[in-house]
């Protein structure tokens, strides 16, 4: 692990540093630097004895899915579709991004005037 997220809080009789996702792992100190300090030693205690691993998280009900329309006499109807429609909305897009450059054009003359 390179870095990770520490919550720093002012409190009433000095610093309280809690370490993010870790709501049991914290410190106090009477400067920030101390609370840093403790919360570093904290942690290097708890992960001496732990470690932290990365579980990739499956979608059943979506792999499920899969494949469902691979038959659908329809499919290539409904993508041709969707490819149209996506046209045609860049087209309009574009059409107003034109305008809007126009616009910014007029206006940057008008500031270059004055």
């Amino acid at each position: 692990m390179d870095a990770i997220s520490i919550l720093v809080e002012n409190e009433p009789n000095g610093f309280r540093a809690s370490v993010l996702g870790l709501p049991d792992c914290h410190a106090e100190g009477v400067t920030r630097e101390d609370a840093l300090a403790k919360i570093q030693e904290v942690l290097r205690v708890r992960l001496a004895s732990a470690e932290i691993v990365t579980l990739p998280l499956s979608s059943p009900a979506l792999t499920k899915l899969t494949g469902i329309f691979k038959d659908d006499p329809q499919w290539d109807e409904f993508q041709a579709a969707m490819a149209s429609y996506r046209q045609e909305m860049d087209s309009e897009l574009e059409a107003e991004y034109r305008q809007l450059d126009k616009s910014d054009a007029r206006l940057n003359q008008g500031n270059s005037a004055a």
